[in-house]
């Protein structure tokens, strides 16, 4: 049975006990949002399997031991026209055996061995104020809706769950969220007129620097293309994910 969780309380508690990338993702929702919007929903299913929906897109939590009764009422939910895109272990889809529109991404871990940047103090954290200027980095790197994302990153500053790093105002990296010893990185970005620098590269460096001070493992998702670049600034293959488009 899957049902809706209704009530911060029950939410966390779902939560309890279990981490991983996904679950960690999907706190971050709850630390954020709530169950007070309509665009940000939770769903568990019997087992232990927790799903989060955000504007239709979904990620499932690996949480549970799935039989295959349970796995087929999964991916019949995740497929019954609620969710635009889904983000779940590959192993979990694989053992499903169905026909979607899916592709393959690696999950990365940050090593412990990654190398150090040299000028800290050129690494600055973005207030909520200076959003916008980084919305322009972002503009210039992901074809996504800018407004709707300014808006978006806001909340999540005001909630403590996003924090933003820049590098002299080139190039950028979100760390989404922290929580249980889990940072997952994302919209790492560089201004299309400063790039060729290794601005990003520095970036990463002093972001995984910092996030692991703080006793967090770094993670982040990149498909094949960006796989060699991450291997080369610091990251390890640690899992896959399938994203599918529904």
């Amino acid at each position: 049975m899957i049902e809706k969780i209704t009530g911060k309380a029950a939410l966390h508690k779902a939560l309890t006990g279990i981490k991983d990338v996904y679950t960690e993702c999907v706190r971050s929702f709850a630390d954020a949002y709530g169950t007070d919007y309509d665009f940000c929903t939770f769903y568990k299913q019997t087992g232990g399997t927790l799903i989060s929906n955000y504007y239709g897109s979904a990620v499932v939590a690996k949480s549970g031991k799935r039989t295959g009764d349970r796995l087929a009422e999964l991916m019949e939910f995740l497929t019954c026209g609620m969710f635009r895109k889904v983000l779940m272990p590959y192993e979990s889809f694989e053992a499903a055996n169905v026909n979607a529109n899916v592709e393959k991404i690696n999950l990365m871990v940050c090593r412990n061995d990654i190398k150090k940047y040299d000028d800290m103090s050129k690494v600055i954290t973005v207030s909520e104020d200076s959003v916008g200027e980084i919305s322009e980095i972002i503009a210039d790197g992901f074809d996504i809706d800018c407004n709707k994302w300014y808006t978006d990153m806001s909340h999540m500053l005001r909630h403590g769950t996003a924090r933003i790093y820049t590098l002299d105002g080139k190039a950028c990296v979100i760390r989404m969220y922290a929580s249980s010893g889990i940072a997952y990185l994302s919209y790492i970005c560089t201004r299309r007129a400063e790039r060729g620098q290794g601005l990003a590269s520095k970036l990463i460096a002093g972001v995984c620097e910092m996030e692991s001070a703080a006793g967090n493992e770094v993670y982040i998702f990149c498909r094949d293309n960006l796989k060699g670049f991450y291997e080369a600034n610091g990251f390890d293959l640690f899992g896959e994910a399938a994203e599918l488009t529904i």
